[in-house]
Formats: C-alpha cells, sequence, structure tokens
C-alpha cells in the first residue's frame, strides 16, 4: 500500500510536542464515517522521537481501519488536564502492512491485544502524518504546520 510523504516539520520545533508526548501515552483518534465522526481511545505506545508522524496498531478488518482507508483525514487529542498540556493533531492516515515495519514498532505489551504478534496478517500499523499540530499549555501556545 503507498504510504503518505513524510511530514517535514522542523524538528526543532517540535522539542515541546515530543516532551509532552513522552508522558501522554492515550489519545482519541477521530476518524471519519460519511458525515459521522467515530473518536476511540489509542495508545501511541509512548513514541517519544516525534517527526510528525503517529503509529497505531489495529486489525486490518476493524471499523477503524475501513473507515481510514474511505477517508484519511483523522484527528488526534491528547490531554493531560494536571499538567496543563494539551495537543490536537490533524493529520493523514495511511495502513501500513510492511512486515519488518510492524516488527520495529511491536513491544510486549502489544501482545494483550494482538496475540499472534506482528507478523499476524490481520494486523496493520496506521501511520498518521501530522498536517497542523497544535498545542497549548505552560510552555505557551503552538500552532505547527510542516513545511
Amino acid at each position: 500500500m503507498k504510504t503518505s510523504p513524510r511530514s517535514t516539520f522542523d524538528s526543532q520545533q517540535l522539542q515541546p510536542v515530543t516532551e509532552a508526548l513522552r508522558d501522554l501515552d492515550i489519545c482519541m483518534l477521530t476518524t471519519r464515517n460519511g458525515d459521522t465522526l467515530h473518536s476511540r481511545p489509542m495508545s501511541n505506545n509512548r513514541h517519544v522521537d516525534y517527526d510528525g508522524d503517529t503509529w497505531f496498531f489495529a486489525f486490518r478488518d476493524s471499523a477503524l481501519a475501513e473507515e481510514i482507508t474511505a477517508d484519511p483525514r483523522v484527528n488526534l487529542t491528547y490531554a493531560a488536564n494536571d499538567r496543563g498540556v494539551w495537543l490536537a493533531m490533524e493529520a493523514d492516515a495511511t495502513l501500513v502492512d510492511d512486515d519488518d515495519e510492524k516488527r520495529s514498532r511491536w513491544f510486549d505489551d502489544l501482545d494483550r491485544w494482538f496475540p499472534d504478534g506482528p507478523e499476524d496478517p490481520k494486523v496493520t500499523l496506521i501511520r498518521a502524518n501530522a498536517t497542523r499540530v497544535r498545542a497549548w499549555g505552560a510552555a505557551g501556545d503552538l500552532d505547527l504546520r510542516p513545511g
């Protein structure tokens, strides 16, 4: 499957986002199904080397994967009210079925949801390639776009 080009965010611009994501594991991933929005909690697996892409594991035959295939525009929202940190990311999502990519992003805790491991053909990766990143908090507000 063709993947979208990598984000071209400046790594220095994204440093505050990277720092925030170290402690913000769960986000709400919102997809579209026609005129309906669907949000569900997803773990970003504490991916801390944020470069504009966020990765998730999912089942290929899930409603989530079907919605991304039909309309790749997604939104990710994170909140840490106790620390005064909020993030919102607009992204274009793609499904990635490359076994090497799945193995490189796999860690043992995922066995709970995907017992047959990353080689399972029913397991896919979702790559959410950010087109806009907004952040609010004590360090100030950010509104970033690639390029």
